[in-house]
This record gives structure tokens, C-alpha cells and sequence, in this order.
């Protein structure tokens, strides 16, 4: 049997204490009432010389060894690769009932600590520390085996950091607590991107123009309602743009699910239509807030997919609907009936964040934990609960 890390410290251990066992008797002898010539001066010195090390010294180096050879946690606390003028930061919140923690999957693109506060069942507040600025962009995707939708409450800075808080529940609309993977963003020139949070979701058009809105083309970002829970996201200027990636995340505290049902430019009157459409839990239309992101070649480093042969077995993502950071290849390779693992070869670690939407469907998508497996494991379910075949686009940032 091979040693372990483990099996060798303890070994040092066993020696270490059967050590002092002996010296410890030794010892014994000399101070035990019993007939034996007197001990002169040197040895006295020499016992209380034997006894200081094994009392002090011992026990330091247990310490030390059983320290040595620990078995290591990978941290993946790390600075976020972002264009200057940028803000970035994720977190993987995988301890759900834990009242307060610091995730050990998160990036921060101050180079800051992020962390998670559970405020109740299903509630969460997210603080990404340094981050704090008017409006952006965030996101949400739960991140857990159970079934269960997540949405962003709400978004906004508090002094220096930003705040996410995050809402999660289970298929009948209660509060439920999730794993989730959260993040935030500001685009400060990047072509092409463009973001913008809906504000009043029963106003039949209106106009983004606030902070929560951006346009790398400076064009006029905008939103018409076409019936209940339907909207069409124009991007203005960005109508020539071929291919990207698009997350949608409904705002507000119920159980509702926010898909894209597809987007292209619309060449006459110059804009990007991003069709969304929004249900409730029973799978119901609903008029809703939400956010949407576009972006092509976002992020950094990472990248995404726009996986979109559900029925196929597997298959390699090609074309414009598809981004590796590292230049490795994508593929989709479906597990079963609403079962997918997504490899995006030379990003995927453990430790990244993966945001996924359903395309061209309104079933709910979440993300497992990896478990160590370098894929992203995507899981879709129907209103009732079971798994179903659906396009989906996830966008991964290492």
C-alpha cells in the first residue's frame, strides 16, 4: 500500500511518542524510591536536560511534521483577468446552509476577497469586495443536484464593494437554499458588448439609458413587450455582429425563469434583437424583470457555447456561437434525457464559474458541482421537474 501524506505523519508521530515513552521511564527509574547508588551532579543535569527536550521540544516537532505533511487545499481565490477599466468578480457558493463563509472558487478583479452571507432560507447576499460602482451587470445560474431556480433580488454598490443578493427555490415556489455561482461586470469599451437590466416589465417600450445599461457601439438600448412575458432587447448598432453569447437572469423574489429564445441583427432598422421570454414556476408566462448580457469573445479567459443539438449525442462546437480564450476545441456531449457534460478544452478547471440559459425553450437549466471533473456538467428540467432535451448557451470564466 502506497504512504500516504497522512500515514507517514502519523508514523512520525507513533516514533515520536514512543520516544518519550522511553525517556519518560527512564526517568521514572531514577526518581522511583528504590535502593540504587546516589547520582552525581552531571547526571542530574543530564535528566532535567532530557527532560526539558522531551516536554518541549517533541511536541513542536509533532506539530511541525503533522503540519509538513497535511494534505493541501486548492484555493482558487484568485485575480480575475479583465481589460483595464473593467470590474469583474464571481464566486461559486457551494456551502448553502452556512450562515457566513468565503468560497474557496471565486476571482476578483481588484484582487480582493469576495464572500457569502446566508440572510435566510434561500437568501443570500454576495459582497465582492472593491467592486462597488453604479449600475453594471450580473448574473446568476444555481450550481447543486437538487431542482431548483435562482434569481438575482437585486444589485448595488455599498461603498467601496458590491452587492449581489440572490433568491433560490424549489419547484413549488418556496424559498429553498441552493449552491449558486454568481457574478458581476462593467464593459468599458469592449467590442462588441452590451448589457442592460428591464425595469418596468408591464410597459409596452421603453428605453435603457441608466447605468445598468451599456453599449459598446453607443448605440440606444431598448425593450418592447409583445405580449405576457415576452420581450424583444434591441441593442442599437450592433446589428452587424455575427455569432456571440447571450445570459439572461430574472430579477425579483419569486421562482421565476427567464430564457433566450434567440437573437440577430436586424440589418433595416440597426440594432441586435435579443428575444427573451419569461414563465413562473408551473411554466406559466409571466411578465418580469430581468437582466440580459451580450457579449463576442467574453471573457477573457474562458469561454462559451451555444449548445444547440439537444437530441445529438455528442457533437464539436464550430462557428461564431462558440469562444475558447485558449484556442482549444468545445464539445457537447449528452449523458441522457436532459444531461449534458460541455468541455471547453485548455480553460475548464474546478474552480470557475459557469452561467447557463435555456435557448429556444422555457425549461430551467443549472450547473452540478464539478467534483473535480474538468467538465461542466448542465442539467435541464421541464416545469414539471423532469429532465428534457433543450438547446442551452453557457458561458464559462475560468
Amino acid at each position: 500500500m502506497p504512504v500516504t501524506p497522512a500515514r507517514a505523519a502519523a508514523d512520525w508521530r507513533r516514533r515520536l511518542d514512543a520516544l518519550g515513552a522511553r525517556t519518560m521511564t527512564v526517568v521514572g527509574d531514577w526518581i522511583a524510591p528504590s535502593p540504587r547508588p546516589g547520582p552525581s551532579d552531571g547526571h542530574v543535569k543530564a535528566l532535567v536536560t532530557v527532560v526539558a527536550l522531551v516536554g518541549g521540544v517533541v511536541p513542536i516537532l509533532v506539530m511541525a511534521l503533522t503540519w509538513a505533511m497535511r494534505p493541501k487545499v486548492e484555493d482558487h481565490h484568485r485575480l480575475c483577468t479583465t481589460p483595464a477599466g473593467e470590474r469583474l468578480g464571481y464566486v461559486v457558493a457551494d456551502r448553502p446552509a452556512d450562515d457566513r463563509y468565503r468560497p474557496a472558487a471565486q476571482c476578483n478583479s481588484t484582487g480582493a476577497e469576495n464572500a457569502v452571507r446566508r440572510t435566510g432560507i434561500g437568501r443570500y447576499e454576495v459582497t465582492l469586495a472593491g467592486l462597488g460602482t453604479g449600475g453594471g451587470a450580473a448574473e446568476v445560474t444555481p450550481v447543486t443536484t437538487d431542482d431548483r431556480i435562482c434569481t438575482l433580488l437585486d444589485w448595488s454598490a455599498d461603498s467601496a464593494d458590491e452587492r449581489l443578493r440572490v433568491g433560490c427555490f424549489d419547484r413549488a415556489g418556496r424559498a429553498a437554499d441552493s449552491g449558486f455561482t454568481a457574478g458581476f461586470w462593467t464593459a468599458r469599451g469592449r467590442a462588441p458588448a452590451a448589457y442592460l437590466r428591464l425595469g418596468d416589465p408591464g410597459r409596452t417600450s421603453q428605453t435603457a439609458q441608466d447605468e445598468y445599461s451599456f453599449n459598446s457601439a453607443d448605440g440606444l438600448n431598448s425593450a418592447d413587450r409583445g405580449d405576457v412575458g415576452s420581450y424583444v432587447v434591441s441593442f442599437g448598432g450592433l446589428d452587424g455582429v455575427a455569432g456571440g453569447a447571450v445570459k439572461v437572469t430574472a430579477v425579483g423574489d419569486a421562482a421565476t425563469v427567464c430564457a433566450v429564445e434567440g437573437w440577430s441583427g436586424d440589418q433595416e432598422n440597426r440594432y441586435l434583437a435579443v428575444r427573451v421570454h419569461c414563465r413562473d414556476a408551473a411554466g406559466q408566462p409571466i411578465d418580469s424583470r430581468f437582466a440580459v448580457t451580450f457579449a463576442v469573445g467574453r471573457p477573457t479567459t474562458g469561454g462559451y457555447v451555444r449548445a444547440d443539438r439537444p437530441g445529438q449525442a455528442g457533437y464539436a462546437a464550430t462557428g461564431d456561437y462558440q469562444f475558447n480564450s485558449s484556442g482549444g476545441a468545445n464539445g457537447v456531449r449528452r449523458s441522457g434525457p436532459g444531461d449534458y457534460r460541455v468541455s471547453l478544452g485548455g480553460v475548464v478547471s474546478s474552480g470557475g464559474s459557469a452561467q447557463v440559459t435555456a435557448y429556444g425553450s422555457t425549461v430551467d437549466c443549472v450547473t452540478t458541482p464539478a467534483g473535480g471533473n474538468p467538465d461542466v456538467r448542465v442539467v435541464c428540467r421541464d416545469p414539471s421537474g423532469t429532465p428534457i432535451d433543450t438547446a442551452f448557451v453557457l458561458i464559462y470564466t475560468a
